[in-house]
């Protein structure tokens, strides 16, 4: 079953990159069934984090937004969750062929590598329901970095081409996630623009 991948992954992912490739999933399995639900988890710890236990400046004051707010935030992040996903499969499949690997007609083999590498990114999200935004940020970056290690252990086992390829090819995909996260962030600050930016509530 493609969600008991998440666990093996994470603990033996030399074994279970080989059992993914064996398997084959389909995009639709591997996006809709494993990046639909694990993608869920931050935002929904990210709404009940905010709206229900919030954080503090100083000592005194305890900061959360307002339920309307997180519920947009939630969904907006969730929805850019999933685009970057897409994307980022979109592209390993597209440079494949430059870097030695095959390129599918249905981005399989590209979808696979990317929701299970970002595995730990989507476990990570449960620290959000303690809304801490230094302990937050430094587990984030600890999952990060654990994906990036997981995609290389994964691109030539999934890709089929050899550790020195799969050294270049990682780090154009390094670079196209990199390229990813400043549209993102650049498209956040235009929605914040448009009215979608976060309501703030105090709690003294």
């Amino acid at each position: 079953m493609i969600l008991s991948h998440a666990f093996g992954v994470l603990f033996r992912p030399d074994a279970e990159w080989a059992a993914i490739k064996r398997e084959k999933p389909s995009p639709i399995a591997s996006y809709a069934v494993y990046i639909l639900i694990l993608a869920a988890i931050g935002p929904l710890c990210a709404y009940y984090g905010t709206v229900h236990v919030g954080w503090s400046i100083g000592q005194e004051r305890v900061i959360m937004l307002t339920s309307t707010s997180a519920l947009q935030l939630a969904v907006i992040t969730y929805l850019a969750i999933l685009a970057g996903s897409f994307a980022l499969a979109y592209g390993i499949n597209w440079m494949a062929a430059t870097f030695g690997a095959s390129e599918e007609h249905n981005g399989s083999n590209s979808i696979a590598l990317v929701a299970y590498s970002l595995t730990p990114m989507y476990i990570a999200g449960l620290t959000l329901l303690y809304p801490d935004p230094w302990l937050n940020a430094l587990i984030l970056l600890a999952a990060a970095s654990y994906g990036a290690l997981l995609m290389w252990k994964g691109i030539p086992v999934v890709m089929g081409m050899s550790k020195e390829q799969a050294m270049v090819y990682g780090g154009a995909i390094l670079l196209l996630a990199l390229v990813l996260l400043v549209s993102t962030l650049a498209a956040t600050g235009l929605l914040w623009n448009f009215g979608f930016g976060p309501t703030f509530t105090e709690v003294r």
